[in-house]
């Protein structure tokens, strides 16, 4: 477990944030897919065929891409001691020691800067500032 300082983990910030605006990225894109994959074997149109999905054809291909990606993308964030909390808000934890005890640093795509710890167990809602 790798435990940061303030300091280290802002200093990482600016290296984290493309990687967890492309982690969102990623996630919408895979879910629209599932989306349009869904509907497409629900529906049917006024003949009975099979409604078209525009993903259909490359469907397989692009969605083992998006998952390949998406995997890299957060093992980036596991070599870096990184935990992923939420990947669609590019919400992050780093380790961090506060009065001898660890804790987490919260980051949360958009914020501009490392600004709440939290303890282990609470959570994004027990939030505190630095």
């Amino acid at each position: 477990m790798r435990v940061y300082t303030l300091a280290e983990a802002r200093a990482l910030l600016p290296a984290v944030q493309p990687v967890l605006a492309g982690i969102a990225s990623l996630v919408q894109e895979l879910r629209t897919m599932q989306a349009a994959m869904s509907v497409d074997m629900r529906g049917a149109s006024g003949d009975g065929s099979l409604t078209a999905n525009p993903w259909a054809e490359h469907s397989k291909d692009r969605g083992e891409e998006l998952t390949r990606l998406l995997q890299e993308a957060v093992a980036r964030l596991e070599q870096w001691g990184i935990e992923l909390k939420d990947p669609d808000r590019g919400l992050i934890d780093f380790h961090h020691e506060r009065e001898g005890e660890v804790v987490y640093l919260c980051y949360m795509l958009g914020e501009p800067d490392i600004d709440w710890w939290h303890p282990l167990e609470t959570g994004y809602a027990g939030r505190r500032p630095v």
